[in-house]
């Protein structure tokens, strides 16, 4: 089954001359560095490393949404100088997130006839097959048009770098309450998501009203085997339940887990910078705030992990620099990740949709959020939310696993877990 995606942008301003504006984009240098890993074919780029990044990266603005079949459509209202333009990009495989076929068409409302360029390519992409048609006024870009790869290339790049500047990443973010210090959001990924529903799945909780427990089965009799769902059987009072970090094949945990003050795993990882750290200890500084996300690469204040009763240790994805920590990378998966955000709540995030970790902590960049800083969770099947709103109960799992060597697409497999995080009421607890 064949999905065509055409993104149409509008002109920001009136256009005269299209080899005077387009020349430029041609020579722009592509924004991709050599430590990008993953997969796409490389005989379907012809080679070229950066022209098989810029097509990446434009598929990303426009995500999968509710169906793969169809015809989708995105209006950005001016392109920052940009001619106004019409993408087209088709795909063939259901799983394959790499476009086979790609069609640009450039537009001056003021000209006559108003389409001055189209310029179509098929894989191998940049190679024999890219084509232009209405070429005309420029003995220099018909020049540059014998060397397809470096034109598409540089034209891609510029779109990309446009597109990336002025769109934005996500839905709207509408919060609701579900009891003091409790909201959640349903909103929809604007950018990255590939297959899939593009739902994003936020919870946010103060932590004066709630405290987050870190649990493994080895310490938790009855726990193993157990999904989300089968861990909120076992945890009634939490509010909101999280899978954990990645773990190893013995499924003991990878890196630091401490649970009231007790040690659940061997150990730190010594390569992960974050931490969530909550309920302070005796030994605590002061100003120690009750719970955070510590980043050990940026963090200056005289707290630390050794001070707090619970600690989950992963990979930092977002630092309060507004860095992304994560390379990118041609891997995708469902998401889980856990952030706090500038007045100091713990949000809790999650998506099903096959979405790289680059791409997530983009998105997650979005001030509608106000995130300070976010560390990645385990992804993949074991992305796994389950949230006790007021309205009911509300469980995600991840669906996709895509790699360059395999793609797996289970929508109802939800594997066990060996360790989650539980987000607890605190007036509950100290009652007790």
């Amino acid at each position: 089954m064949r999905v065509k995606i055409k993104i149409t942008i509008l002109p920001a301003v009136a256009l005269a001359g299209a080899a005077a504006l387009l020349w430029p984009l041609w020579w722009a240098s592509p924004a991709w560095g050599d430590e990008a890993a993953g997969g796409g074919s490389l005989a379907a780029f012809s080679g070229d490393h950066r022209l098989r990044a810029a097509i990446w990266a434009l598929a990303a603005f426009v995500p999968a949404g509710s169906g793969a079949a169809g015809d989708r459509e995105l209006v950005v209202e001016g392109a920052g100088g940009l001619p106004p333009m019409t993408i087209s990009l088709s795909f063939g495989e259901p799983l394959d997130p790499w476009p086979d076929r790609l069609r640009l068409t450039f537009q001056a409302e003021n000209s006559s006839p108003p389409v001055f360029l189209t310029l179509t390519d098929q894989r191998p992409f940049g190679g024999p097959n890219l084509a232009l048609d209405g070429l005309s006024g420029s003995s220099a870009a018909r020049r540059e048009a014998e060397n397809p790869a470096l034109l598409l290339t540089g034209l891609l790049t510029r779109l990309n770098d446009r597109l990336l500047a002025i769109r934005p990443k996500l839905g709207r973010v509408e919060w609701r309450e579900n009891g003091p210090g409790f909201e959640s959001a349903r909103t929809h990924l604007l950018y990255g998501a590939r297959l899939g529903p593009d739902d994003l799945f936020l919870a946010r909780f103060h932590p004066a009203s709630f405290t987050f427990h870190p649990f493994h089965e080895q310490d938790f009799p009855g726990a193993a085997g157990a999904n989300i769902s089968g861990w909120g059987e076992r945890l009634g009072r939490a509010a909101a339940l999280i899978n954990g970090g990645q773990f190893y094949p013995d499924r003991a945990y990878m890196g630091l887990l401490r649970r009231d003050g007790r040690s659940l795993s061997a150990g730190p990882h010594p390569q992960w910078k974050g931490f969530l750290v909550a309920d302070p200890g005796p030994d605590a500084p002061e100003a120690a705030p009750r719970a955070a996300i510590l980043d050990r690469e940026t963090h200056q204040a005289p707290w630390q992990p050794e001070h707090y009763r619970q600690v989950m240790q992963s990979f930092m994805l977002l630092d309060d620099t507004g860095r992304v920590r994560v390379r990118d990378s041609y891997n995708l998966a469902g998401r889980a990740a856990i952030g706090e955000d500038q007045e100091g709540r713990i949000v809790l995030i999650m998506t099903p949709a096959a979405i790289s970790l680059y791409d997530l902590a983009t998105a997650l960049k979005s001030q509608a959020l106000g995130l300070a800083r976010v560390m990645g969770l385990d992804g993949g099947f074991e992305t796994q939310l389950l949230l006790r709103e007021q309205t009911g109960a509300l469980f995600s799992g991840g669906q996709f696993s895509i790699t360059d060597k395999r793609a797996v697409y289970l929508p109802g497999y939800h594997p066990s877990l060996p360790a989650i995080l539980a987000v607890e009421p605190r007036v509950i607890e100290e009652e007790q």
